[in-house]
C-alpha cells in the first residue's frame, strides 16, 4: 500500500472552471438562445469565455450527461435543446427522488435540519422582497438539497446529484420571469410546517403538487420564450444577482 505522504497526484484542474461555462450554456440552450441543432465549436467556445478547451470539453461533457446535447462521431457537439418532453422527465425525475427523499425526511429529519431548513426560507423571503429571482432559484434548489440530505440516504442523493444544475436553471428560468417571488417562499416555508408534523403523507400532498405546478410553470415559460423570439420581440434576459 502506497502511503499517502508519497502519493503524487496531477495537478488537478481548478474545479471551478467548467462550471460557469457550464451554466451560461445550460441556460442559453434551456431558453432557446442556442436553438436545436447548433454546433458547438469548442474553439469558438473557449475564445468567447477566454479559458481553453479544457473547461469547455468538461462543460459539453456534464451537458451531454444532462441530456442538452449531443455528440456526433468526427462532427462535435450540437444543442438538442429543451423540449416540453425534457421538461416533463426532469420533473418525473424530481418526483420520483424528491417526494420519496421528503417521505424519508419526514420520518428521520432531526431538529436541526428543521432549523436549516426554516434558514434557508428566510433567506429566500429575503431576496423574494428585494426581488433577485436568481438568487432565490440558487436558494431555492440548496433547499430542495437539503431534504434529499436529511432523507439520509446516500445514494438516493446520488441519484439526485446529477439533475441539480438542470433543475438550477429551470428554476432560475421560471422565477425570471415570475412576479411572485414572495408566494415561492411561503410554499417553502409551508413545507418545513409539513415536515415538522412527521407524516410521510402529508409531505407528499403538499410537496407533488407543487412540483407538478413548477412544471406546468416551465412549459408556459417556454412557450412564451419561443412565441416572443418567433415574432422578433424581446423578452428579459437572465441576467444573475450582484
Amino acid at each position: 500500500m502506497v502511503p499517502v505522504e508519497v502519493f503524487l497526484p496531477s495537478v488537478a484542474q481548478r474545479a471551478d472552471l467548467w462550471e460557469p461555462v457550464a451554466g451560461e450554456l445550460r441556460r442559453a440552450i434551456v431558453t432557446g438562445t442556442l436553438a436545436p441543432a447548433v454546433h458547438l465549436h469548442e474553439p469558438m467556445l473557449a475564445q468567447k469565455f477566454g479559458v481553453s478547451r479544457m473547461p469547455i470539453r468538461e462543460a459539453l461533457a456534464r451537458l451531454e450527461h444532462e441530456g442538452l446535447v449531443r455528440s456526433e462521431p468526427r462532427r462535435g457537439m450540437f444543442v438538442v435543446g429543451m423540449s416540453p418532453m425534457a421538461v416533463r422527465e426532469v420533473y418525473d425525475m424530481r418526483i420520483l427522488l424528491e417526494v420519496h427523499a421528503a417521505r424519508l425526511a419526514a420520518e428521520r429529519t432531526t431538529a436541526d435540519d428543521l432549523d436549516r431548513l426554516r434558514a434557508i426560507v428566510d433567506q429566500m423571503a429575503e431576496a423574494a422582497q428585494r426581488d433577485q429571482g436568481s438568487e432565490l432559484a440558487r436558494i431555492d434548489l440548496r433547499f430542495h438539497r437539503a431534504i434529499v440530505v436529511s432523507a439520509g440516504h446516500a445514494r438516493l442523493l446520488a441519484a439526485w446529484e446529477p439533475i441539480a444544475g438542470i433543475v438550477a436553471t429551470i428554476l432560475e428560468v421560471t422565477n425570471t420571469y415570475r412576479s411572485d417571488l414572495a408566494y415561492i417562499a411561503a410554499l417553502h416555508q409551508q413545507l418545513v410546517d409539513t415536515l415538522r408534523t412527521r407524516d410521510p403523507d402529508a409531505i407528499e400532498a403538499a410537496l407533488r403538487p407543487q412540483l407538478l405546478s413548477g412544471e406546468a410553470v416551465m412549459r408556459q415559460t417556454l412557450r412564451e420564450l419561443a412565441e416572443s423570439r418567433a415574432a422578433g420581440r424581446d423578452f428579459p434576459p437572465l441576467v444573475a444577482a450582484p
